[in-house]
């Protein structure tokens, strides 16, 4: 009963749901990032103001949020990081997608831009790449310089153009690490007092750590912006 009830549920929702094809897919080496380009016509990403999360169907009754992490409002595309080196449903979909298979979507929870001018630090883990992404080109660096770290779960062969792009990324690829670990000495050799917003997204455990870590020291200041994406 409960399964036909939740199966009805979600057959309400996708009447609301909306088509994307997928006209691109790239792996990073070892092939546990993939890259996703979708088509999503009728949906003006120019005039979009905060970072968005597109709810995807990625099995029976199953949907992922994602994040754009660039767009262009003249192809109506955005690209997709999806890490699949996670055992479930969105993991499989990421590593069995394919060019010219069709993607029901619909929208999802935003997280907002910063409420004041100021200098940004992002951490993250790599769920959270195109969420950093995102919040890099919905601002602007002169209003507000950004810091981005992000912990990657595998050894990477990463893109050259997403470094050289991105000089503001530090990049940290560790198949045997811990996130929270990672990121916490990341932001310890940083000087916290210049942060006027400090963003942490990625594994919910990992968000709330270094959230309740970094909240009470007596230097900070910031505004804390958080976005949890798996357990």
């Amino acid at each position: 009963m409960a399964n036909m009830v939740a199966k009805a549920v979600m057959g309400v929702l996708e009447k609301m749901f909306s088509s994307a094809e997928v006209v691109a897919v790239r792996k990073w080496k070892p092939g546990t990032m993939v890259e996703i380009e979708l088509h999503i016509p009728g949906v003006d990403v120019g005039e979009w103001k905060s970072i968005k999360r597109l709810k995807t169907k990625v099995g029976e009754c199953e949907y992922r949020d994602y994040t754009p992490a660039d767009w262009d409002a003249e192809r109506s595309v955005c690209t997709m990081y999806i890490e699949t080196g996670h055992e479930g449903t969105g993991g499989n979909w990421g590593n069995n997608v394919k060019t010219g298979d069709e993607v029901l979507y619909g929208p999802a929870h935003a997280t907002v831009l910063p409420a004041k001018p100021g200098r940004i630090l992002g951490l993250g883990d790599g769920s959270a790449l195109g969420h950093f992404l995102a919040l890099k080109k919905l601002t602007d660096r002169k209003d507000y310089p950004i810091d981005v770290a992000i912990f990657l779960a595998d050894d990477y062969v990463l893109p050259k153009n997403l470094v050289s792009e991105n000089p503001e990324f530090e990049f940290i690829t560790d198949a045997y690490g811990d996130a929270f670990e990672a990121l916490a000495a990341s932001a310890e050799r940083r000087d916290l007092s210049l942060y006027t917003s400090i963003y942490i997204a990625g594994n919910s455990g990992m968000v709330r750590e270094l959230k309740k870590m970094l909240r009470y020291r007596d230097e900070v200041s910031a505004r804390f912006y958080g976005a949890e994406f798996w357990k």
